[in-house]
Order: structure tokens, then C-alpha cells, then sequence
């Protein structure tokens, strides 16, 4: 008998080890930020960021924060194929990169107004856009044009929201400064300094989208060189300009919740002229892009880069000039 009860004492005293240990191995991790990335499998390759970085150490704190936390996938996407790609890339760079996906506070996106861009900024002052809203009947989340695909994570110092891209920190201040920064873009960049709209955007306190046709566009259109740019009229390429450019901050993804089933939308330029915007299919209900035409194109001019982030709007590269007469 007393052996037996000896035993038992044994098999009580381990069940409450067992108990103890997981316990106390739940409190370890606290269910903080850092630690749910890590548990998370398909989130390996942030948690590795994290660490790199050392910016899993801030999302240890009591914050609150909301962490952006683009899945596997996104980095493969964006150039980050694993671990090696990840700490491969220059400390400070990948720093930036992270610290643009964390905000101070809890930012549940749901409860924002039904809108477009919506600002915010992240935990270190960087601006970014929130749109809330509705397509086909579910309710859609994007940051900078980027889908949310898995929101409100609670975690025990903050929220998660999954997204489905890398998001590139704002590093142009202005729209002149992100065409500057771009080599297949020095003959519209020239045209914008002749004309003065590179300075009256920047002195406007609105945001613009600029659709800026690439170095070729402008060859096919008959301007072979900077030069040519310079012997062009200012009045030819101004009018030329304004057909590439509207009013307000436009990431691709937006023509995809604002345009309806058929696929087929227009955009107002800042000449009052419209083009019409064409949804490019990726699958059923799925769609990778957009195409624009003006009626004096022959052909739909397409993405050759999207979402160039600046201060004061964003740039879209496109491979043709679109014209808005014949």
C-alpha cells in the first residue's frame, strides 16, 4: 500500500511539473509581439528581420503597438527568398525597412471611415495610407495599396495586421525627388522642370498621382534626347504633362476596389481630359494591375514599376505617353 501510494505521489508531483513548466513557458513568452511572430511559421522570415535588426527587443515593451507583418511569401516577393537574402542586406537598410511596418498604438483599420488613404504614421513619424473599404461584399484593408490579409492579431503589447507585400519606406520627400531618382524617367523629369510643374506641385499643399511615361515613351513619341526635351515648347509639353497627371494619392489597388465588374473605369487628368483605366486579370476575381489609354493611343499603356512613394503623392512608371486627343 505504501508503495503504491509512494507512486502516486510520483505521478501528482509530475503532472504538477508538467502543469508548472508549461506554465511558466507561457509567461516566458507573454504572448508579446515578438514572440507570436516567431511562433508564427509563415512569418519566419520577419521574425528573422526582427532579430536582425534588433527591433524584436522594442516590440518586448509594454507599448502598445500595431505591427505590419508582411507573411513568407510577401518577402519572397519583394526580393527576400530567405534567411541568407534577409541578413544579407545592409543593417541599416533592413532597420528602415522594419521600423516602417511598426506604429505606436493599437490601430484597429476596421473602425476607419469607409475612405481612401486615410493617414497615419508609424511609431518613428513616417506617413502611410489606410483605405477601408468594400468590394464584392467584404470589407478590404490596404496599406500604401498593399492588402491586409489576416487583421487584428491581439497580442499582449499590441495588434498584428498580415499584409501581403514588403512596404518600402517614404525616402523621396517630394515628386521631383522621385523622378530625379529614377533614370528611365530623366525625359519627363526634364519636361517637368521646363514647364515648372515639378516646383508648383511642390508648392501645393494637395497630393498628386503621376503617371510618368519612361525614357522609350518618349523616343516613341518623337523627343529622342534631354535636349529635344529642352528644344520642345513649354505650352507642347505642358499639354503633353497634364494628361499624365491627377489630382490625390492613387495606388494601383485602388482602381481595383473603385472600378466595378467590368473591369473598365476612367480617371480625370489635370487637364480635365478622362483615360480610361482597364483592370488586368490575374485569375477569377483576382486582378495584378491596370492598363491606361487615351483615346489618341493606339495600344493600352502599361506598369513598367507602381506605388514610387513621396511626400507629397506617388508615381507610377508607364511605358507609353498617354495622349488625350487623336
Amino acid at each position: 500500500m505504501q508503495r503504491i501510494n509512494i507512486c502516486l505521489m510520483v505521478l501528482v508531483l509530475g503532472l504538477v511539473s508538467c502543469k508548472k513548466s508549461s506554465s511558466s513557458s507561457s509567461q516566458k513568452a507573454g504572448n508579446q509581439l515578438t514572440y507570436v511572430i516567431q511562433d508564427n511559421d509563415d512569418l519566419s522570415l520577419f521574425s528573422t528581420a526582427l532579430t536582425y535588426t534588433h527591433l524584436g527587443d522594442t516590440l518586448l515593451q509594454p507599448g502598445p503597438y500595431t505591427v505590419l507583418v508582411p507573411d513568407n511569401n510577401a518577402f519572397s516577393s519583394s526580393g527576400y527568398s530567405g534567411v541568407v537574402a534577409v541578413e544579407g542586406t545592409s543593417n541599416a537598410l533592413m532597420t528602415q525597412i522594419i521600423a516602417y511596418h511598426i506604429l505606436g498604438g493599437t490601430y484597429y483599420f476596421n473602425e476607419l471611415p469607409f475612405a481612401f488613404n486615410q493617414e497615419v504614421r508609424t511609431l518613428h513619424g513616417d506617413k502611410m495610407y489606410v483605405t477601408h473599404w468594400i468590394l464584392n461584399g467584404d470589407t478590404v484593408i490596404t496599406i500604401n495599396g498593399t492588402q491586409v490579409t489576416t487583421s487584428n492579431i491581439v497580442t499582449a503589447n499590441g495588434l498584428i495586421q498580415v499584409i501581403n507585400a514588403v512596404l518600402n519606406p517614404p525616402i523621396y520627400q517630394t515628386i521631383h525627388q522621385a523622378l530625379e531618382g529614377d533614370t528611365a524617367l530623366t525625359f519627363f523629369n526634364e519636361a517637368m522642370n521646363v514647364t515648372g510643374l515639378n516646383d508648383s506641385i511642390a508648392g501645393s499643399n494637395g497630393a498628386y498621382t503621376v503617371f510618368a511615361p519612361t525614357n522609350s515613351a518618349f523616343r516613341a513619341l518623337g523627343i529622342m534626347t534631354e535636349d529635344s526635351v529642352l528644344a520642345t515648347s513649354p505650352a507642347v509639353l505642358s499639354s503633353i504633362l497634364d494628361y499624365q497627371i491627377l489630382s490625390g494619392r492613387r495606388f494601383i489597388y485602388d482602381y481595383v476596389l473603385s472600378i466595378g465588374p467590368s473591369g473598365v473605369g476612367s480617371e480625370t487628368m489635370l487637364d480635365g481630359n478622362s483615360v480610361t483605366v482597364t483592370l488586368v486579370s490575374s485569375g477569377p476575381g483576382t486582378y495584378s494591375g491596370i492598363t491606361l489609354q487615351g483615346p489618341g493611343n493606339s495600344s493600352a499603356a502599361s506598369l513598367a514599376k507602381s506605388n514610387i512613394l513621396a511626400g507629397n503623392g506617388v508615381v507610377h512608371e508607364i511605358n507609353q505617353v498617354l495622349k488625350s486627343t487623336y
